[in-house]
């Protein structure tokens, strides 16, 4: 169990009372000689401490007798979770150009990442179509497998894929959330959860068992891209709180990367706009944002194959678009057994893919 200061209780005190904003808290760790003073006498600071918000003294008055230390780090023992507190070495260098920089983080996992210079943040929409699946497992990858740990904010769709295509590839991932670090939201991502709980890092300002309220995540958005050298729009419509991270990022001096879209698609329509601002960079492979930090592309040479009668005729089939296994089928007149057979090997070799609900494509 980590031990932690008397001045490092009473943060944790302050950060537990999710009514209090960054301002007030920051201000009151001010007030006396150090937080842990203010506990001891805040009769003495009332006067101060009522200026900074009508039953701010009440509130700490009864918060003084109602939080419970011991229970609190049995919990954290419990949970795998430290804190690390502004000041401390395991305290991210990067967060401190932020004007509100968190006066703590709550972390699962490997602590040492938040020291690394070269994380990169992979963000987009929470509905990806295919294409954008397709462009964040790519990109994700080859920037994981050259070296950069991965940054983004484990939701639904760009973030969950950029996370699980570092872990596949055996690379770090670290996971900035919008809720308490013991809290798994969505509740669909509970095994990547764990998994970049254990090979990864969770970590978020918010007192544990925060809920993910809607205004946690635009606040959390400025840490994934401070813990980042360069940030990465894989997908985004023109309403996507990714707007919000490449704005940060751009405010805060990062490389922010576009991938551009299909020009009729909504799902790209907010990316394809980024594209207009000439602080951001077009990327249409990985090797423009590798080649940009002088790192070469590490993909893996693969043999080249001859390819079959049988595997062309559903090469050819698959030129125009995705099939369903029944329209190759008919298309390739096939059996059954033979085409499932070569649609096995043809996506062993990374000829093709296979997708949800039967579907194929290249």
């Amino acid at each position: 169990m980590k031990a932690y200061t008397r001045d490092q209780i009473a943060i944790i005190k302050l950060l537990s009372v999710e009514e209090m904003g960054y301002r007030q808290r920051l201000a009151l760790t001010q007030l006396a000689h150090s937080p842990a003073e203010l506990f001891d006498h805040l009769a003495a600071y009332r006067s101060e401490i009522a200026s900074l918000g009508e039953g701010l003294f009440d509130k700490l008055t009864d918060l003084q007798e109602s939080f419970d230390e011991q229970r609190f780090l049995l919990y954290m023992e419990r949970i795998g979770a430290v804190v690390v507190f502004q000041g401390e070495e395991e305290y991210p260098d990067s967060l401190m150009i932020l004007d509100d920089s968190p006066l703590a983080l709550f972390c699962i996992g490997d602590v040492s990442l938040l020291k690394r210079e070269d994380c990169f943040a992979v963000v987009g929409t929470r509905a990806p179509t295919r294409y954008g699946r397709d462009v964040t497992e790519l990109f994700s990858k080859e920037i994981a497998e050259a070296g950069f740990p991965i940054v983004s904010g484990l939701a639904r769709g760009v973030d969950a894929i950029a996370h699980r295509a570092a872990l596949d590839a055996g690379a770090p991932t670290i996971a900035v959330l919008g809720c308490g670090v013991d809290k798994v939201y969505p509740s669909e991502n509970m095994d990547l959860y764990h998994r970049i709980a254990e090979k990864g890092l969770l970590v978020s300002e918010f007192f544990p068992g925060s809920e993910p309220l809607a205004f946690h995540f635009p606040h959390r958005n400025r840490v994934i891209s401070a813990l980042s050298k360069g940030v990465l729009v894989t997908e985004a419509g023109v309403k996507s709180g990714t707007l919000i991270t490449v704005t940060d990022a751009l405010e805060q001096g990062k490389d922010v990367f576009i991938v551009p879209g299909n020009i009729f698609s909504q799902a790209s329509k907010g990316a394809n706009e980024m594209l207009h601002n000439p602080q951001c960079l077009i990327a249409t492979d990985p090797s423009d944002i590798l080649g940009f930090y002088g790192k070469d592309k590490t993909s893996k040479e693969v043999e080249p194959h001859q390819l079959t009668t049988e595997e062309v005729i559903i090469y050819s089939a698959l030129q125009d678009d995705d099939k369903h296994f029944e329209e190759l089928l008919a298309l390739t007149g096939l059996g059954m057994g033979e085409l499932m057979a070569t649609l096995t090997k043809l996506e062993v070799l990374g000829v093709i893919k296979s997708y949800p609900g039967n579907y194929y494509g290249i």
